[in-house]
């Protein structure tokens, strides 16, 4: 540490259904080479033993747990944390993951010699039923410098549990995550880079992420649909701060993410994924906001912009022929975007 102050860190986590992983993740948190922390635990209603899995570590006095009277989902959890954290610093941990020992240590040094608001640190996914030894922990001796972000901020992964932030800055601009909505992550991670101006990066994996077969990165149904409403809520944080600079940067990671949707949501929710996208690409043009040029953007932009009539048959055309790819070994699924439709979308 290059200072002798020695702040409070709220590390919260939220806790439904997890009995087989809150071991492994609160011993991690416990093991922190940097002891004043507070660990927030957020029980939501669990329906297996997840609270007597929690019950054998509340020795630990650095342990709070706060019981919810009825399960309200991974938002309402994390505000309930934010709203007892005392901490001069906090930040999120899922209880499924695990973290290195050294992760609480270099952001605090980090955020004290550099005064940042922010600081952000990188991820590595490990398989389910990994062995100890296969975890990808960061290698022991860490590499010490640190990288000053300005907007490139808002490209970065927007994963709640990459951020160690300053407490006064969630308090100011009242941060919180949207209840009831998938994906709470993006808002939560627009506001706060709009809210602050002092951003560092530390280069190195120290959070370790499980990678299950429930997650919700990796669905297709109608979770995807939440998105349509989460990209809305960002811009309008951008069009209220007036930040016209990252324009390009949220376009282009909307315009990602209809590719993503659009290709991998359920066939019986493509039609109202479709209405969606229409809508939200004419929400774009209006509003003046100018993504790269890229084959997939420039597709899917084109496929938004067609009747529904068209647009359909097209996008199922587009969805077998990446679907048939992708049983190909060695396959890329640019050359089959290229090949179907790729063509006649840049002749338009």
């Amino acid at each position: 540490m290059t200072s002798v102050a020695k702040p409070l860190v709220s590390i919260i986590v939220p806790v439904y259904n997890v009995a087989l992983y809150i071991d492994a993740c609160l011993e991690t948190i416990k093991q922190q080479t940097y002891k004043n922390i507070e660990i927030i635990v957020v029980e939501d209603c669990s329906t297996d033993n997840s609270k007597q899995a929690l019950a054998l570590h509340l020795t630990d006095k650095r342990i709070r747990v706060i019981q919810h009277n009825e399960n309200s989902g991974l938002s309402a959890a994390r505000n309930t944390g934010i709203k007892s954290a005392v901490g001069d610093y906090m930040m999120f941990v899922d209880s499924d993951d695990i973290v290195d020992t050294r992760l609480v240590a270099a952001c605090v040094d980090c955020a004290l010699t550099t005064n940042a608001e922010v600081v952000t640190y990188g991820f590595a996914p490990f398989k389910e039923g990994a062995a100890e030894n296969e975890l990808p922990y960061p290698a022991a001796s860490l590499a010490s410098e640190t990288t000053k972000i300005d907007d490139s901020y808002f490209s970065l992964p927007h994963f709640a549990w990459l951020k160690f932030i300053k407490s006064s800055v969630v308090q100011t601009a009242s941060l919180s995550f949207p209840v009831g909505l998938y994906y709470e992550d993006w808002p939560f991670h627009w506001h706060l880079g709009l809210s602050t101006k002092v951003r560092y990066q530390l280069p190195i994996n120290f959070y370790l992420y499980r990678q299950r077969g429930t997650s919700i990165t990796g669905s297709t149904d109608k979770k995807l649909l939440d998105l349509f409403v989460i990209h809305s809520k960002v811009m309008n944080l951008v069009e209220d701060y007036q930040a016209n600079e990252v324009k390009k940067i949220l376009a282009n990671k909307i315009r990602q993410s209809h590719w993503s949707i659009l290709t991998r949501i359920d066939n019986e929710y493509l039609i109202r994924a479709l209405a969606q996208a229409k809508k939200a690409d004419k929400t774009l043009r209006l509003n003046g906001y100018q993504n790269n040029l890229t084959l997939r953007n420039i597709v899917i932009s084109n496929i938004a912009r067609m009747p529904s009539q068209i647009a359909l048959p097209i996008m199922q055309v587009l969805r077998k022929a990446l679907k048939k790819e992708t049983r190909l070994k060695g396959s890329k699924l640019e050359i089959v975007t290229r090949s179907k439709v790729g063509f006649m979308f840049l002749k338009r």
